[in-house]
């Protein structure tokens, strides 16, 4: 099997862990913060999967960087915090969509 389906796996099975932990790792607050937090945590989660499929069809010189396991580790966590800075500055919405859907 190639490098890029592995780490898709990986990705994949990395995903699922954080959409169980999702549930147990509630913020102290109103139910209405746990619910924002839980929300954006989902949709941080959903936009780091679109990021990973996007970064999958690069080429490999095209790569961020490329420094061999501990590159592609960089990257992986480099894509996960532009993951959650998009998730909490509300730039894709699915968040918000989430909070109002639950409030109806």
């Amino acid at each position: 099997m190639d490098g890029g389906m592995s780490m898709t796996n990986s990705s994949a099975n990395l995903a699922q862990l954080q959409l169980q932990n999702l549930r147990y790792e509630l913020p102290q607050g109103t139910a209405e913060d746990q619910l924002r937090s839980v929300a954006e945590d989902f949709e941080a989660i959903f936009v780091k999967q679109m990021l990973e499929s996007m970064r999958s069809t690069l080429n490999p010189e095209h790569r961020l960087v490329d420094t061999g396991m501990a590159g592609e580790m960089f990257e992986d966590m480099l894509y996960d915090e532009y993951a959650q800075t998009m998730s909490k500055s509300g730039g894709f919405g699915l968040a918000d969509m989430i909070v109002n859907q639950y409030r109806a």
